[in-house]
Protein backbone atom coordinates (compact mmCIF):
# COMPACT_ATOMS: atom_id res chain seq x y z
CA UNK A 1 0.00 0.00 0.00
CA UNK A 2 1.30 3.82 -0.95
CA UNK A 3 1.51 5.88 1.77
CA UNK A 4 1.53 9.93 1.57
CA UNK A 5 2.25 12.45 3.96
CA UNK A 6 0.92 15.51 3.16
CA UNK A 7 2.57 18.87 3.68
CA UNK A 8 1.69 23.04 4.06
CA UNK A 9 -1.74 23.24 2.15
CA UNK A 10 -2.20 19.48 1.34
CA UNK A 11 -4.37 18.37 4.59
CA UNK A 12 -6.62 15.77 2.93
CA UNK A 13 -6.90 13.12 0.35
CA UNK A 14 -9.64 11.08 -1.20
CA UNK A 15 -12.54 9.68 0.76
CA UNK A 16 -11.22 8.89 4.70
CA UNK A 17 -12.67 5.40 4.94
CA UNK A 18 -10.95 5.32 8.62
CA UNK A 19 -8.82 6.88 10.91
CA UNK A 20 -6.62 4.58 13.26
CA UNK A 21 -4.55 5.76 16.47
CA UNK A 22 -1.40 3.92 15.97
CA UNK A 23 0.58 3.17 19.17
CA UNK A 24 5.01 3.20 18.81
CA UNK A 25 7.41 3.45 21.30
CA UNK A 26 7.91 7.06 20.49
CA UNK A 27 4.53 8.18 20.83
CA UNK A 28 1.18 7.72 18.79
CA UNK A 29 0.34 8.38 15.33
CA UNK A 30 -2.93 9.68 13.65
CA UNK A 31 -3.07 7.61 10.59
CA UNK A 32 -5.96 8.23 7.66
CA UNK A 33 -6.55 5.04 5.64
CA UNK A 34 -8.04 6.47 2.40
CA UNK A 35 -10.08 5.93 -0.74
CA UNK A 36 -9.05 7.16 -4.00
CA UNK A 37 -11.47 6.04 -6.72
CA UNK A 38 -11.10 2.33 -6.59
CA UNK A 39 -7.68 2.28 -4.73
CA UNK A 40 -6.29 2.41 -1.15
CA UNK A 41 -3.68 4.28 0.57
CA UNK A 42 -2.85 5.74 3.62
CA UNK A 43 -2.54 9.05 4.45
CA UNK A 44 -0.53 11.80 7.44
CA UNK A 45 -0.96 15.42 7.23
CA UNK A 46 1.96 16.30 9.10
CA UNK A 47 1.13 19.44 10.34
CA UNK A 48 -2.27 18.57 11.40
CA UNK A 49 -5.79 19.15 9.21
CA UNK A 50 -5.37 22.86 10.77
CA UNK A 51 -1.98 23.14 10.36
CA UNK A 52 -1.61 23.43 14.27
CA UNK A 53 1.35 21.48 14.13
CA UNK A 54 5.34 23.37 13.85
CA UNK A 55 8.11 21.33 11.73
CA UNK A 56 10.34 21.24 15.02
CA UNK A 57 7.21 19.40 16.61
CA UNK A 58 6.17 17.20 14.30
CA UNK A 59 6.34 13.65 16.10
CA UNK A 60 8.43 12.21 12.55
CA UNK A 61 9.65 8.99 14.28
CA UNK A 62 5.73 7.80 15.28
CA UNK A 63 4.89 8.61 11.89
CA UNK A 64 7.29 7.00 9.71
CA UNK A 65 7.36 3.88 12.69
CA UNK A 66 3.40 4.34 12.56
CA UNK A 67 3.67 3.55 8.29
CA UNK A 68 5.96 0.22 8.76
CA UNK A 69 3.93 -1.11 11.15
CA UNK A 70 0.85 -0.37 8.58
CA UNK A 71 2.39 -2.03 6.12
CA UNK A 72 3.38 0.52 3.70
CA UNK A 73 5.30 -0.38 0.63
CA UNK A 74 6.55 2.61 -0.58
CA UNK A 75 6.11 6.35 0.59
CA UNK A 76 5.99 10.00 -1.06
CA UNK A 77 6.07 13.16 1.11
CA UNK A 78 5.08 16.50 -0.47
CA UNK A 79 7.27 19.06 0.80
CA UNK A 80 6.31 22.96 0.01
CA UNK A 81 10.02 24.56 -0.56
CA UNK A 82 11.36 27.89 -0.91
CA UNK A 83 14.16 28.12 -4.27
CA UNK A 84 17.48 28.89 -3.94
CA UNK A 85 18.24 28.84 -7.72
CA UNK A 86 17.53 26.77 -10.83
CA UNK A 87 13.70 26.50 -10.22
CA UNK A 88 10.47 28.89 -10.39
CA UNK A 89 7.57 29.09 -8.00
CA UNK A 90 5.07 26.80 -8.91
CA UNK A 91 7.43 24.35 -10.60
CA UNK A 92 6.65 20.82 -9.62
CA UNK A 93 10.33 19.19 -8.60
CA UNK A 94 11.25 15.55 -7.73
CA UNK A 95 14.25 15.91 -5.11
CA UNK A 96 17.53 14.03 -6.02
CA UNK A 97 19.64 14.79 -3.00
CA UNK A 98 19.69 16.25 0.75
CA UNK A 99 21.35 17.98 2.68
CA UNK A 100 20.34 17.89 6.51
CA UNK A 101 21.93 18.30 9.92
CA UNK A 102 20.18 17.19 13.09
CA UNK A 103 19.46 13.72 14.57
CA UNK A 104 16.47 11.83 13.87
CA UNK A 105 16.93 8.56 13.97
CA UNK A 106 15.99 5.22 15.25
CA UNK A 107 19.27 3.84 16.37
CA UNK A 108 19.85 6.21 19.62
CA UNK A 109 21.54 3.05 21.07
CA UNK A 110 24.51 1.39 19.64
CA UNK A 111 24.51 -1.85 22.63
CA UNK A 112 23.13 -4.29 19.93
CA UNK A 113 24.75 -2.94 16.85
CA UNK A 114 26.80 -0.20 14.97
CA UNK A 115 24.42 1.22 12.73
CA UNK A 116 25.11 3.89 10.52
CA UNK A 117 23.09 3.76 7.38
CA UNK A 118 24.18 4.16 3.65
CA UNK A 119 22.53 7.91 1.82
CA UNK A 120 24.43 7.88 -0.96
CA UNK A 121 20.67 7.40 -2.65
CA UNK A 122 18.14 9.46 -0.17
CA UNK A 123 15.26 8.55 -2.39
CA UNK A 124 14.02 5.78 -4.06
CA UNK A 125 15.43 5.65 -8.34
CA UNK A 126 11.94 3.02 -9.48
CA UNK A 127 9.41 5.26 -7.20
CA UNK A 128 10.91 8.42 -8.68
CA UNK A 129 10.60 6.75 -12.26
CA UNK A 130 6.97 5.85 -11.59
CA UNK A 131 6.07 9.38 -10.24
CA UNK A 132 7.59 11.01 -13.39
CA UNK A 133 5.24 8.29 -15.36
CA UNK A 134 2.08 9.36 -13.39
CA UNK A 135 2.57 12.95 -14.25
CA UNK A 136 3.10 12.01 -17.79
CA UNK A 137 -0.39 10.20 -18.03
CA UNK A 138 -1.75 13.97 -16.65
CA UNK A 139 0.54 16.27 -18.90
CA UNK A 140 1.89 17.35 -15.48
CA UNK A 141 5.51 19.01 -16.08
CA UNK A 142 8.25 17.44 -13.89
CA UNK A 143 11.24 19.00 -13.10
CA UNK A 144 14.24 16.72 -11.90
CA UNK A 145 17.31 17.78 -9.63
CA UNK A 146 15.97 18.50 -7.03
CA UNK A 147 19.03 19.20 -4.19
CA UNK A 148 16.86 20.38 -0.70
CA UNK A 149 18.50 21.63 2.45
CA UNK A 150 16.05 20.96 5.81
CA UNK A 151 16.09 23.34 8.46
CA UNK A 152 14.33 22.93 11.78
CA UNK A 153 12.28 26.04 11.95
CA UNK A 154 10.05 27.35 12.12
CA UNK A 155 11.90 30.35 11.34
CA UNK A 156 12.21 31.24 7.68
CA UNK A 157 15.99 31.43 6.68
CA UNK A 158 18.65 34.49 6.67
CA UNK A 159 19.92 35.69 3.55
CA UNK A 160 23.97 34.59 4.69
CA UNK A 161 21.97 31.08 5.77
CA UNK A 162 20.58 31.03 2.10
CA UNK A 163 24.35 31.89 0.47
CA UNK A 164 25.87 28.81 2.22
CA UNK A 165 23.03 26.60 1.09
CA UNK A 166 23.99 27.78 -2.46
CA UNK A 167 27.18 27.42 -2.46
CA UNK A 168 26.96 23.96 -0.75
CA UNK A 169 24.97 23.08 -3.90
CA UNK A 170 21.53 23.14 -2.86
CA UNK A 171 18.99 24.76 -4.84
CA UNK A 172 15.86 24.08 -2.76
CA UNK A 173 15.32 24.81 1.21
CA UNK A 174 12.42 23.71 3.50
CA UNK A 175 12.18 22.55 7.14
CA UNK A 176 10.68 18.85 7.11
CA UNK A 177 11.72 16.91 4.29
CA UNK A 178 15.48 16.10 6.25
CA UNK A 179 13.75 13.73 9.40
CA UNK A 180 11.55 12.15 7.22
CA UNK A 181 14.38 10.90 4.58
CA UNK A 182 16.54 9.89 6.98
CA UNK A 183 13.78 7.63 9.11
CA UNK A 184 12.00 6.39 5.69
CA UNK A 185 15.28 5.02 4.61
CA UNK A 186 15.94 3.76 8.30
CA UNK A 187 12.87 2.05 7.95
CA UNK A 188 13.62 0.64 4.48
CA UNK A 189 10.19 1.73 3.08
CA UNK A 190 11.27 2.81 -0.33
CA UNK A 191 10.74 6.85 -0.15
CA UNK A 192 10.57 9.70 -2.38
CA UNK A 193 9.74 13.54 -2.14
CA UNK A 194 7.71 15.85 -4.74
CA UNK A 195 8.34 19.80 -3.56
CA UNK A 196 6.57 22.56 -5.23
CA UNK A 197 8.27 25.55 -5.14
CA UNK A 198 6.82 28.44 -3.50
CA UNK A 199 8.65 31.12 -3.08
CA UNK A 200 12.13 32.70 -3.32
CA UNK A 201 14.40 31.90 -0.92
CA UNK A 202 15.40 35.16 1.89
CA UNK A 203 18.03 37.87 -0.19
CA UNK A 204 16.48 36.28 -3.87
CA UNK A 205 13.23 37.48 -2.89
CA UNK A 206 13.05 41.07 -2.89
CA UNK A 207 10.39 41.60 -0.37
CA UNK A 208 9.54 39.61 2.84
CA UNK A 209 8.83 36.42 3.56
CA UNK A 210 5.16 35.06 4.31
CA UNK A 211 3.54 31.32 5.10
CA UNK A 212 0.16 33.04 3.43
CA UNK A 213 2.46 33.21 -0.06
CA UNK A 214 3.62 29.42 0.58
CA UNK A 215 -0.22 28.17 1.34
CA UNK A 216 -1.28 30.14 -2.06
CA UNK A 217 1.00 28.54 -4.14
CA UNK A 218 0.74 25.01 -2.16
CA UNK A 219 -3.52 25.27 -3.63
CA UNK A 220 -2.57 25.54 -6.74
CA UNK A 221 -0.14 22.59 -7.00
CA UNK A 222 -2.16 20.31 -4.25
CA UNK A 223 -4.26 18.99 -7.23
CA UNK A 224 -1.67 18.48 -9.87
CA UNK A 225 -0.32 16.29 -6.77
CA UNK A 226 -3.53 14.22 -6.29
CA UNK A 227 -3.48 13.83 -10.03
CA UNK A 228 -0.07 12.04 -9.57
CA UNK A 229 -0.60 9.98 -6.30
CA UNK A 230 -3.94 8.57 -7.69
CA UNK A 231 -1.98 7.11 -10.51
CA UNK A 232 0.65 5.74 -8.26
CA UNK A 233 -2.13 3.97 -6.92
CA UNK A 234 -2.06 2.10 -9.40
CA UNK A 235 0.91 0.88 -9.50
CA UNK A 236 1.64 0.28 -5.54
CA UNK A 237 -0.95 -1.87 -4.63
Amino acid sequence: MLAVIGGSGFYELGTEKKKERVITPYGDAEVSFIKLNKNELLFIPRHGKNHVIPPHKVNYRANVYALKKLGAKAALGSYAAGIISKYKPKDLIILDDLICGGCHTYFDDFSDKVTHVDMSEPYDKKLQKLIIEAAGIHDIKMKKGGIIVSTSGPRFETKAEIKMFKKLGANLVNMTSGPETVLMREMEIPFAGISTGTNYAAGISKKKLTAEEVFDCMKISKNRINLIVEELTKFIE
